[in-house]
């Protein structure tokens, strides 16, 4: 009974971390240097600059230093989160259902804090995609977490 939830919990851990690596890029600003910091850590970094240079969208921020940091640190939040959902597969494979249950909520604050650092700068426009993934994310987070609570 125990290995099923702690198997259901890694697929649901598993899915959130492939939501993050799948969600539509929020950054639209894209001048040369943040192009090359963010692509630069990519699986594919020729791709990365080719698909970012490739938007229209992307000049829309050039000149918007808040919403430029604002994007910046949900760039740096989501990628502590995903660290997070990393930490808490490794602790459910070690039987650390704690330390999971921490890494997922942590991950979820950092998830939440970067939604709500964009939706409150006007400047910034949230496509559907995104809101969808963050809804989705924030939906499996609390599956995941009710599941590790009662292993």
């Amino acid at each position: 009974m125990a290995f099923s939830r702690i198997s259901m919990v890694s697929t649901v851990i598993v899915l959130l971390v492939f939501l993050f690596s799948h969600q539509p890029s929020t950054f639209v600003r894209a001048d040369d240097e943040l192009i090359r910091r963010v692509c630069h850590n990519s699986d594919a970094p020729t791709a990365c600059n080719q698909c970012v240079k490739a938007d229209n969208r992307t000049s829309v921020y050039q000149d918007d230093f808040a919403a430029n940091g604002t994007i910046t640190q949900c760039r740096e939040e989501l990628s502590y989160a995903k660290a997070d959902l990393d930490a808490a597969i490794q602790d459910l494979k070690n039987g650390d259902y704690d330390a999971s249950d921490k890494s997922v909520f942590n991950a979820l604050l950092y998830q939440n804090s970067c939604e709500s650092e964009l939706k409150n700068n006007p400047k910034i426009r949230i496509t559907y995609h995104i809101n969808f993934g963050f809804n989705m994310y924030e939906a499996l987070s609390h599956i995941a977490l009710r599941i590790i609570n009662r292993l």
